[in-house]
This record gives C-alpha cells, structure tokens and sequence, in this order.
C-alpha cells in the first residue's frame, strides 16, 4: 500500500535534514533508514539492541521494514525530497499495517476473531 506524503509533513522535513547535509547516496540503505527513523521520531537516536535475547523493538523493526523498501527501488537516483517522502510513506504504512495487526491479535487472544 503507497501512502501519499506531501513534502511540507513535518516527518519529510525532518528526515530530509536528517540526510540533506550529508553525501547521503554513499551510505548503506540500513543506515538512510536508521537516521530517517530517529528523525521521525523527533530525532532521538536510538541504540541497536544487543545479545541473542534482545527482541528489536519497534523502531529496529521499522527500520528494517524500510530497507526491504528500499532494496526494492533504486533510491540512490532520488532527490532527497523524494526519498525523504518514499521513507516516511513506507513508514507511515508499515506502522498502519502493525496497527492493524495489534487490532486482529487483540481480538484474537479475546475470543472475538
């Protein structure tokens, strides 16, 4: 599912600062997406978990569900503006569908489902 996010959202301009100021096309697709997730998250950086018992937590997730974007598009021949958005779309996406997930588990372990 595309989701539509016009350049003025605040999450596209926050992701593209993130990025803009750096030689952003050299990076790994994991770390364009770990800086554009910290920057929608208000820019709080946040440590990769470690050790085999650490169950990633939601941003880790996020991130790794916009690399599978991205490996799936050539995202170094973007402008920043256009992968600042494809970024916080796939995100804003991904986080609908867990929501979604949430919703059906919950009904689920309920007896509604």
């Amino acid at each position: 599912m595309a989701v539509v996010v016009p350049a003025g959202d605040v999450r596209v301009v926050a992701v593209r600062a993130a990025l803009e100021p750096f030689a952003w096309r050299s990076f790994t697709a994991e770390l364009v997406c770990r800086r554009a997730v910290a920057a929608m998250d208000g820019g709080q950086a946040f440590p990769r978990p470690r050790g085999p018992r650490n169950r990633p937590g939601t941003q880790e997730e996020c991130v790794e569900a916009l690399v599978e974007v991205l490996a799936g598009c050539r995202w170094r021949s973007l402008t920043v503006g256009g992968l600042s958005r494809l970024l916080v779309g796939a995100a804003q996406a991904w986080r609908q569908e867990q929501a979604w997930f949430d919703i059906r588990l919950g009904l689920l372990l309920d007896g509604v489902g």
